[in-house]
């Protein structure tokens, strides 16, 4: 074999081949870490809901399945869907949860289409999973969410400092809130392990076309020859 690498462009390949096989590897250690979780919580979801004195014990943590904590206060509207899809309002109260005030959901009011005579009725509500709740890490902002109207109780996105002003809660934990069970949720299943797995196959096959590239490159340069020297 005779290989003679042009010194600039071999310096430019070096780090971009590194930087690929290193966004490969990367993306396979999030699919097992993704994979542990998922198995973590299908654990957690088949066994029987965590009491809050051993949630408290272990600290409260995302992922946990927890028995229903109590909420009280004042109910904040948030627009979303739920479990089924149902456009509405989606009701808020603090729950005191080891000490702290978290933010759970509570209720639901489906969205009135129509007025009045519309497809839905009036306050009408879902019926979510009650014996049950999970723990769901505080969702960060869209950037296409409308502004929030606190003077009107219509929020559309979860603004903590604003929130936990309008709940008057003097112990507020914009860590996590605390959602009815209702399947897997959003934070493991919108990019499962089999996604990261598909992106490692992407950045690995990037790598080796970019060092195909590079050989055929140098092959054509006459800069790399297989077999014995001078044959």
């Amino acid at each position: 074999m005779y290989f003679r690498p042009l010194p600039i462009l071999s310096l430019f390949a070096a780090p971009v081949l590194a930087a690929l096989i290193a966004l490969g590897v990367w993306q396979a250690q999030r699919a097992a870490w993704k994979s542990g979780l998922v198995r973590d919580f299908e654990q957690a979801a088949a066994a029987a809901p965590l009491t809050l004195d051993r949630v408290c014990s272990a600290g409260l943590a995302e992922g946990q399945v927890i028995a229903p904590p109590a909420a009280a206060g004042r109910s904040l509207r948030l627009f979303g869907n739920d479990a089924s899809g149902t456009p509405g309002w989606r009701l808020f109260q603090a729950a005191e949860i080891c000490g702290s005030q978290v933010l759970m959901e509570s209720g639901f009011e489906a969205l009135v289409i129509g007025g009045p005579g519309g497809q839905l009725p009036a306050g009408a509500r879902a019926k979510p999973v009650i014996d049950r709740y999970i723990v769901e890490p505080w969702p960060e902002k869209s950037a296409l969410a409308p502004a929030n109207a606190p003077e009107r109780n219509e929020w559309h996105w979860f603004d903590d400092a604003a929130i936990g002003e309008a709940l008057e809660a003097t112990r507020f934990d914009a860590t996590f809130i605390v959602t009815p069970y209702a399947g897997m949720p959003a934070f493991l299943s919108r990019t499962p392990p089999a996604t990261h797995i598909g992106y490692a196959v992407t950045w690995f096959g990037m790598a080796a076309a970019f060092l195909v590239i590079y050989a055929v490159f140098h092959a054509r340069a006459g800069r790399l020859r297989f077999g014995r020297a001078g044959g």
